[in-house]
């Protein structure tokens, strides 16, 4: 074999190799991962805990685990989450903790890091600690006036006080509560509701979310291509236009004029559908709008298109 011959070969060879070397995961099983925060034997106020590690070179996610007392007499499993960060948030009610981590990726693992104590602190004093909303959504919008919010209890909260603000941020009602949850009625707009827990001796701080009600329907979309009889190429290009206050349509498309079984039927945010039909074809095709709120339109003028 001449030289011509072997330095192709040769280049080939060391490709292979670069190739194969990038395909392969780091092995975690001899590494150690470094958590940072909360320190060892840490006592917080506050019941949203912020856990934070260094990353680790080779790892693909994070295996985090907290128990009530200790990994050597668990007396509750309060945790056990997968994340793909070097840090999570949780709640958690006045207590004595453990937490650990390890790293892993698609082959291999760390071991758990050794686990570090944390207490909850349950005195009276809640200044610091934070009320989790939990329904409606953030960003809610609605077409029932009518609304249930809830939140997660707090423990060392003597009772909750439940705002609503208007968008003038004007209150409109202020209520104390003993549950944790209230309904309440509203008018069509936008508006904040808001929570706080309460003691004696200390409150939260407010914990806020908004809330539209909106009752007023989208008018009916409108077709805009083909034109109605139509003869056009498939796949058909179908295109409308919609209400500013919708946010998607259904559109509907017919073998023929009674319109009693739509050979397509989906809810679309794009205003435009590329329909592959029959050739030779006749098809009817109609929409209707919905907006955020859930409110419906009225049905679309018809129209019909000849597939080519």
């Amino acid at each position: 074999m001449n030289k011509a011959t072997i330095l192709p070969a040769f280049i080939m060879l060391i490709s292979a190799v670069s190739c194969t070397h990038d395909f392969v995961e780091v092995d975690l099983r001899d590494k150690t991962l470094v958590l940072l925060s909360p320190p060892d034997n840490y006592i917080t106020a506050s019941n949203q805990v912020n856990f934070w590690w260094e990353e680790l070179d080779g790892a693909a996610e994070y295996r985090l685990q907290v128990v009530d007392s200790s990994f050597t007499y668990i007396n509750q499993l309060m945790l056990d989450t997968t994340v793909s960060s070097a840090s999570y948030s949780v709640s958690l009610p006045p207590g004595d903790y453990e937490w650990r981590v390890k790293a892993l990726n698609g082959s291999s693992s760390t071991a758990f890091s050794i686990p570090r104590n944390l207490t909850v602190d349950t005195t009276s004093n809640i200044s610091s600690q934070v009320i989790f909303l939990l329904s409606p959504a953030a960003n809610y919008f609605t077409n029932n006036p009518t609304q249930t919010f809830s939140w997660s209890p707090l423990g060392s909260a003597d009772d909750y006080r439940l705002r609503i603000l208007d968008q003038q941020s004007t209150v409109i009602a202020d209520m104390i509560l003993q549950e944790d949850t209230a309904s309440y009625t509203f008018s069509p707009g936008t508006y904040t509701w808001q929570v706080r827990g309460q003691n004696s001796v200390s409150n939260t701080p407010y914990s806020s979310r908004s809330i539209t009600i909106d009752i007023t329907s989208p008018s009916a979309p409108s077709p805009v291509l083909p034109a109605n009889g139509d003869t056009i190429a498939s796949p058909a290009q179908l295109s409308w236009t919609r209400d500013a206050s919708a946010y998607g349509d259904s559109l509907f498309i017919y073998p023929d004029s009674l319109i009693s079984a739509a050979v397509y039927q989906s809810f679309l945010t794009a205003t435009s559908y590329s329909f592959a039909g029959n050739s030779g074809q006749v098809y009817f095709w109609r929409l209707k709008s919905r907006d955020q709120a859930g409110n419906w339109s009225g049905m679309s003028v018809i129209r019909k298109f000849r597939v080519q």
